[in-house]
């Protein structure tokens, strides 16, 4: 039995809140290993290694800068913080496909157009990355060498301008056919039926009453 999208939704905004308001070092290595347990049962740790590789030169970065201004020992909180904040994005979107996402934000109200530029940036932000590769791919099969240093500069101005013709074909094409769907109507139903069953009211409230420990803990 799958978990309805809204309950997912609420164990991640809760524990991108428990992180936020955590500052021990401790509890929050802690809260790093059981975002990595739950990495590991939906599946995500190859998504999360990558994530890892990205933003191990801002985790360095942000404890030296962390170390300079305070006790070396505390540079260690927001390096956790930060990498906590990481791994439960992580474990959210390997248990959640952006339809889900896109159907729970339905659910909750949310006006169409707040929901479409949230789900649309995370649908096709990896669909310009392979855009821009694919130009790339194009100057170099056209002869063109791979630049260096400071030659790589101009090299990307020069395909900013089809990279941006080739985005706004691909919105004019998506606003028409989000015209012809009826985007935003009212009365609009969806291929999949969601539910709020016994476990996901359990799944809430189990969360709901561990961040108003962690707070009244804080606090």
């Amino acid at each position: 039995m799958k978990i309805d999208p809204r309950a997912k939704l609420c164990l991640y905004c809760e524990g991108i809140a428990a992180a936020l308001i955590t500052t021990a070092p401790a509890s929050l290595f802690a809260f790093v290993l059981v975002a990595l347990i739950v990495v590991a049962l939906v599946h995500g740790l190859r998504r999360w290694l990558v994530m890892l590789r990205l933003l191990a030169p801002m985790l360095v970065m942000l404890g030296l800068f962390s170390a300079i201004g305070s006790n070396p020992k505390d540079a260690v909180a927001p390096v956790l913080k930060f990498l906590l904040l990481g791994t439960i994005s992580s474990a959210f979107f390997a248990s959640l496909t952006v339809d889900e996402l896109a159907d729970a934000l339905t659910l909750l109200r949310v006006p169409p157009g707040v929901a479409f530029v949230l789900v649309g940036g995370l649908r096709y932000a990896p669909a310009m990355r392979e855009s821009w590769a694919a130009l790339g791919d194009a100057r170099r099969a056209r002869g063109a060498e791979r630049p260096r240093g400071l030659s790589a500069l101009s090299e990307q101005a020069r395909m900013l301008t089809p990279a941006v013709v080739r985005a706004l074909r691909t919105a004019d094409a998506m606003a028409e056919a989000m015209e012809s769907r009826g985007f935003g109507a009212t009365g609009a139903t969806m291929m999949e039926r969601y539910h709020l069953g016994a476990r996901d009211w359990l799944i809430i409230a189990v969360a709901t009453a561990a961040l108003a420990l962690s707070i009244a803990w804080i606090v």
